[in-house]
């Protein structure tokens, strides 16, 4: 009988363990962030994001602004446990690029990709959560080991 108790405990617990929200940041004091301010904006951006409607899903957006022309790319990486042992991302070609832009008095991201380009308003923004084109992304914790930029720090010039 205890035994049929420990094991039911013990599978709850793993069950508990895969839950698809375990990786996603919580703060306390999670507010909207002042969508006039290019530089809160941009920093509150860099970083994982995860689709709200698939939490199962096995991609991440990963977001790193260059400081100086406030651009990235629009990087999809996969999230799994073997990536964040071996700490190597498969490389993906044909990104987007975007651009934060504030052209009126609302902040949009500029799409050039190399079959299309768009610009889209952001809808909201806080700390754990933004909203683009009806979609919204929760901030997920992501890897570890990516704490440098993807971005080259300069491209080089034929």
């Amino acid at each position: 009988m205890r035994f049929t108790i420990y094991l039911s405990a013990l599978i709850g617990l793993m069950i508990g363990c895969s839950d698809s929200k375990q990786n996603l940041i919580v703060v306390e004091d999670d507010h909207d962030i002042d969508l006039t301010q290019l530089d809160s904006v941009r920093d509150n951006l860099n970083g994982f994001w995860i689709l709200e409607d698939v939490l199962d899903e096995e991609n991440l957006l990963y977001l790193d602004f260059d400081k100086e022309n406030n651009v990235t790319s629009w990087e999809t990486i996969p999230f799994s446990r073997e990536i964040e042992q071996s700490g190597v991302i498969p490389m993906i070609s044909c990104r987007p690029w975007v651009t934060i832009i504030k052209p009126h008095d609302k902040v949009e991201l500029e799409f050039v990709g190399l079959y299309y380009s768009d610009t889209l308003e952001i809808e909201s923004l806080s700390k754990t959560k933004f909203k683009i084109d009806g979609l919204t992304y929760l901030r997920h914790k992501g890897y570890d080991f990516m704490s440098s930029p993807i971005m080259p720090e300069s491209v080089p010039e034929d």
